[in-house]
């Protein structure tokens, strides 16, 4: 029986791409008379650079909805690149898209998450008297 050794290492976790729109604003801060729907999409994405070298890319679209008006849209892209040197192409293969996913995700949570919260919940306000 021959032992399958994983030699793994993350290179790069990086944002790739990122949008945002809130075509509603700023009505939606005074105007809003229902709870947002949100909807949520996911896909992932691996890209062989080199043998074993791989570029694992995250797709998420967000788009919240008031009463079938766009609330706000975001759609973000987040990479990873990681090293993983085995022979079982099909572990190869599972750890990119079961483990090196689960490293990726918190990034794309995160920056999905503050994106949103930077624009709902930032309100300065100045007493000037």
């Amino acid at each position: 029986m021959t032992e399958n050794k994983v030699q793994f290492n993350i290179q790069r976790i990086y944002l790739k791409d990122l949008s945002f729109e809130s075509p509603m604003t700023p009505a939606v801060f005074t105007n809003m008379s229902s709870s947002p729907k949100v909807g949520f999409n996911f896909e992932s994405n691996i890209e062989n650079i080199s043998d074993d070298n791989h570029e694992l890319t995250l797709t998420f679209n967000v788009k919240a909805e008031v009463e079938n008006e766009t609330l706000y849209l975001v759609e973000l892209k987040q990479c990873g690149v990681f090293t993983i040197s085995i022979e079982d192409k099909d572990v190869k293969k599972r750890f990119l898209t079961v483990n090196c996913a689960e490293i990726v995700y918190p990034y794309a949570r995160e920056n999905i998450s503050n994106v949103i919260q930077k624009l709902y919940t930032l309100k300065v306000v100045f007493n000037l008297g």
